[in-house]
């Protein structure tokens, strides 16, 4: 398992699903993604994906990288995404077109950086 500390600020950023279950929007299911940093667990900003499509549409993946730019004025060394995740492909193309290398893994070993978060969504918003 990954924790906060085991991270320099703006070395990895993190993509994580952040609902357990689907979120209706119009009765359509949806997936919301988040792009986090790893050290500061600070989040970005996220993206809702429907269920259906399967993959983000790729103008919303790129706003939401250069969001994290704007707030880092840098790229993060590399990307850190969760395995199975059907967005893999779109944040991956995006990570490597910006110079970060991907890195899957499970969502257990990162518990301790997007758990928090989670619970907090799931929180409001489940």
């Amino acid at each position: 398992m990954v924790s906060p500390d085991d991270f320099r600020v703006n070395e990895a950023w993190v993509v994580v699903r952040v609902n357990d279950e689907f979120m209706f929007v119009k009765d359509e299911p949806h997936d919301v993604y988040a792009l986090m940093e790893a050290a500061s667990t600070y989040v970005f900003g996220n993206i809702m994906v429907r269920v259906v499509d399967r993959a983000p549409k790729k103008k919303d993946v790129k706003a939401l990288f250069k969001n994290a730019w704007a707030a880092k004025k840098q790229w993060a060394k590399r990307l850190i995404i969760t395995e199975n995740a059907p967005v893999e492909n779109a944040f991956k193309m995006e990570a490597e077109k910006n110079g970060l290398s991907v890195e899957i893994v499970p969502l257990s070993e990162l518990e301790p950086i997007v758990g928090e978060f989670k619970e907090s969504f799931r929180a409001q918003f489940m």
